[in-house]
């Protein structure tokens, strides 16, 4: 009973955290959502061969998903946090193939204003 309690104290107070600060994958994530979609990426974006080793496997952020297309993609992001650098994988499509695009340079967060009301 106690560690159940421990786990939903630890879950309510890393869910609760301040809506000011974002993360850096949250910053790209949000950068980049608007070029992706069902339909594939919409601008020419650079293709790699393969993923930086310890990031192949990781599930990361999904950006959009296959909606109602059938055949449609998904986009997730991964960060790599060794070269700040980040790669967007589009999954799906008739065959099921998979695209790695990138590496996109991260984004740079904007830090919340203070507040100096009293």
């Amino acid at each position: 009973m106690i560690s159940l309690l421990l786990g939903f104290a630890v879950a309510t107070v890393s869910a609760t955290a301040p809506s000011g600060e974002q993360t850096v994958s949250s910053c790209t994530a949000a950068r980049l959502r608007p070029f992706v979609g069902p339909t594939g990426v919409r601008p020419s974006w650079p293709e790699s061969k393969e993923l930086p080793g310890y990031l192949d496997g990781q599930p990361g952020v999904l950006l959009s998903d296959q909606g109602g297309v059938l055949d449609g993609y998904s986009h997730w992001l991964l960060v790599d946090d060794r070269t700040a650098s980040s790669y967007v994988v589009q999954r799906g499509g008739f065959a099921g193939s998979q695209t790695i695009y990138g590496p996109f340079p991260v984004a740079a967060c904007s830090q919340a204003p203070p507040n100096n009301s009293f």
